[in-house]
């Protein structure tokens, strides 16, 4: 792991730079074949500062975030009360777990994750599920390290297209 890395929970002067940090990575990692009108209302609707405002004040939501002195670099969505469609003993979702490309490798992503499992274990004494891209096999192969199995599909819906995504859950399921 980094040196330096900073775990902590999100505060709402937060909320910029985790839209822009979330807009990176969700374009780098979904928009391969370039950016059309779905893409764009998506990104400009979902991604906000307002948005990640409310996040960071909702009960049921928690966002840690990981950075090297002010520098954002990743943070990781878990939100309580949300029930897995596969398995229904899990409750806690890991709504995004997203890391900047550059620091990608270098355990950034798994103290997020051992972070968010931390959570779950505190207020639900839950494991984490989450969905994740069919197609994201780097994505996929991160969980797998970290113990997590597939129990299932969901889709995500994108204008008028659907999108398989796994859901896994955590290893102490």
């Amino acid at each position: 792991m980094r040196h330096g890395l900073q775990i902590r929970a999100g505060r709402p002067g937060d909320a910029d730079r985790l839209a822009v940090l979330a807009t990176q990575v969700w374009l780098h990692t979904y928009c391969t074949n370039g950016v059309n009108t779905e893409v764009a209302q998506y990104v400009l609707s979902e991604l906000t500062v307002e948005r990640f405002a409310v996040r960071l004040t909702e009960p049921q939501s928690h966002i840690l975030v990981g950075e090297f002195q002010e520098w954002l670099v990743g943070f990781a969505a878990v939100r309580f009360g949300a029930s897995c469609p596969s398995i229904a003993k899990s409750t806690v979702e890991l709504q995004t777990l997203y890391v900047q490309e550059h620091f990608i490798g270098q355990g950034i992503g798994r103290s997020l994750l051992e972070a968010a499992e931390a959570k779950a274990r505190e207020k639900a004494a839950a494991p984490l599920w989450l969905s994740v891209n069919a197609q994201n096999a780097q994505a996929i192969a991160f969980y797998a390290r970290q113990g997590y199995n597939r129990v299932g599909t969901t889709y995500f819906v994108l204008g008028e297209g659907r999108h398989e995504n796994h859901v896994l859950i955590g290893g102490d399921a």
